[in-house]
């Protein structure tokens, strides 16, 4: 599978039109694909509509959480999107964390691995344009079918960050979607990905391995990580990023933010996230490293680099994406 470079909308620092103008724009520089997360910018899904109609990317979303949807609600909007795009759109579901779930949608986080494994069971003959029925301990589905012709399957994929996930992923999904891992820590999911299909009797011929690469060009990387460890250390404390943090070896940083965290103490969290960490897991420097670092993760195993700019304005985010596109060169 030769690799693709993805933009990943919404950008930091940018309203709506100026991410869709800039992921238009992102076609001529080599990108091909477009995919959105879902944390607290615009809505994914109407984003990814207006992509749908103004470009002819392939679209996907990695991840929409698990929790904060029904599947009646997810399959619809996925093969809407099946329709607006003639079959260029992918799915991605994950377990996200507390703080999205809980905290912003107020929804319960329990059993995010079941809620994940039901969510597939009732996402799958939907997405195959068929009726789906499930009766699960977290996931309920009666009877529903889409109405409307619509391109068929829509790929599932499954955002995974623990064994267990990558797993499952591996077991019962089309692809895997990963997130702030260095390129030495690909090889290690992707055999727990491996396993898990295996299990099932399947190969990973083919499989998508999408990676959200959180990237910025910067003259000034010291200033630019101290910012980043104020983003990026509260998702270390999470529960789901805690454990993968600690199986990835930075067991002393997951420990630190952990500790500070459960006492309230935001600047003890953003001390305990060491250099080492920040500069494995973001892509932080000048355009050489930049394309450097995203041709490790391609070299790797990653199939769609996700380039997700950590930039704070137009300009910078299309630096930052330019550079990244110098990996496929």
């Amino acid at each position: 599978m030769s690799p693709t470079l993805a933009v990943s909308p919404a950008f930091a620092g940018c309203s709506a039109e100026e991410s869709l103008a800039i992921a238009e724009e992102a076609a001529g520089w080599g990108y091909t694909a477009a995919w959105v997360d879902e944390v607290v910018g615009h809505d994914c899904f109407a984003l990814l509509g207006a992509l749908a109609v103004r470009t002819d990317l392939d679209l996907g979303v990695a991840v929409v959480p698990v929790q904060t949807r029904s599947a009646f609600v997810l399959g619809r909007a996925a093969l809407t999107l099946a329709e607006l795009t003639g079959g260029r759109f992918s799915l991605g579901i994950g377990a996200s964390s507390e703080v999205l779930v809980t905290r912003f949608a107020g929804q319960p986080w329990e059993r995010p691995l079941t809620h994940v494994r039901e969510m597939a069971e009732a996402l799958k003959p939907i997405l195959a344009g068929e009726r789906s029925t499930l009766d699960g301990e977290l996931v309920r589905v009666g009877g529903f079918k889409y109405g409307l012709p619509a391109p068929t399957p829509v790929p599932l994929l499954l955002g995974s960050l623990n064994p267990k996930s990558l797993q499952l992923a591996g077991e019962v999904a089309d692809g895997v979607c990963l997130n702030q891992m260095a390129p030495e820590h690909v090889p290690t999911m992707l055999a727990e990905v491996r396993a898990g299909a295996e299990r099932a009797g399947r190969t990973l011929d083919g499989y998508p391995v999408v990676a959200r690469l959180m990237t910025v060009v910067t003259d000034d990387v010291p200033a630019a990580t101290a910012m980043l460890k104020h983003v990026f250390a509260p998702y270390a404390a999470t529960t789901g990023y805690n454990r993968f943090f600690r199986w990835l070896g930075y067991v002393d940083e997951a420990d630190g933010i952990l500790a500070a965290s459960e006492r309230g103490d935001s600047a003890g969290m953003v001390a305990a996230y060491s250099d080492r960490m920040a500069h494995d897991l973001l892509i932080i420097g000048d355009e050489d490293h930049v394309a450097a670092r995203v041709r490790e993760h391609l070299d790797a195993g990653v199939t769609v680099a996700a380039i997700e700019p950590l930039a704070p304005g137009p300009a910078e985010v299309r630096r930052t994406l330019r550079a990244a596109a110098a990996a496929l060169s």
